[in-house]
């Protein structure tokens, strides 16, 4: 029976290995998040670097995918030009492929182009992709060219003209999740709703008020982008150190200067 453990247990620990192996990158792309905040009519310029950290020449490829999330935060990634907010046709990557000795590093220039009397928000991803040669017919056709895909690394792309200045987002429902906790942590619900046609981003922390003698405890925010004209549901988690008695708990939503907080409470009871 040991014998079979200590079997067990190696295979398990290769298998650990194993799959460390597959997703490690050998490669660096930095940064993975570009904001542009061109006015309509107006171009701007930003810069993507990628090191090969491998021991070889490396094939890199840059596609531009769309990104689309849900209410509970969950995205999924779509063909360029799938949805309204695409920011697909207003990007241009130069260079898209090129290649790369080992530990060499190259700049690649994002443009966009933001169109004439359009105020409204766009974003999608960039994969930047290692390739390697297939002479198989299973090549990926959409690539245009006998290479295979394999790992990669996504850049978030996001545009707002700066003038567009009409943030509107509300937040609501608060309410308790009933879940079992080992150490009685509660967890709360709220609906946070983006009304504008502007990416938002957002800032939600829970404050606890004691009714009886005013003490306040106010908790870490937790932080997320809201995509125009959509809603989200999120979670807060109450940590168990508050004293018996009855609470007003708030849930505060910052996106932006102070003038713009928004909050929903409930009454709870610590017993």
């Amino acid at each position: 029976m040991d014998r079979a453990i200590k079997i067990i247990g190696l295979l398990l620990i290769t298998l650990i290995l194993n799959i460390n192996n597959i997703n490690s990158q050998d490669f660096e792309v930095s940064p993975v998040k570009l904001f542009y905040n061109a006015e309509p009519g107006e171009a701007q310029t930003k810069y993507v670097s990628v090191k090969n950290h491998s021991n070889k020449t490396q094939t890199f490829i840059i596609n531009i995918s769309d990104y689309n999330v849900n209410n509970k935060g969950q995205g999924e990634y779509l063909d360029a030009g799938s949805l309204k907010n695409s920011i697909a046709d207003w990007v241009s990557i130069a260079p898209s492929f090129f290649e790369l000795e080992p530990n060499a590093e190259k700049e690649i220039t994002i443009t966009l182009q933001q169109p004439a009397n359009d105020y409204s928000s766009k974003w999608g991803v960039l994969f930047f992709r290692t390739a390697k040669e297939q002479t198989a017919y299973s090549a990926d056709k959409s690539l245009q060219t006998s290479m295979n895909v394999s790992a990669r690394i996504v850049v978030d792309i996001y545009q707002t003209p700066s003038s567009n200045k009409n943030y509107k987002v509300t937040i609501g429902h608060l309410s308790e999740l009933i879940t079992e906790t080992i150490d009685s942590t509660k967890t709360y619900t709220a609906v946070v709703n983006n009304l504008e046609n502007i990416i938002t981003n957002c800032k939600v922390f829970l404050v606890a008020t004691n009714i009886h003698t005013g003490v306040e405890k106010t908790y870490p925010p937790t932080e997320f982008v809201l995509m125009p004209k959509s809603s989200r549901k999120i979670q807060l988690e109450l940590p168990n150190n508050l004293e018996k008695g009855t609470y007003s708990l708030a849930a505060i939503l910052d996106y932006g200067s102070r003038t713009n907080l928004e909050g929903t409470q409930i009454v709870i009871t610590i017993d």
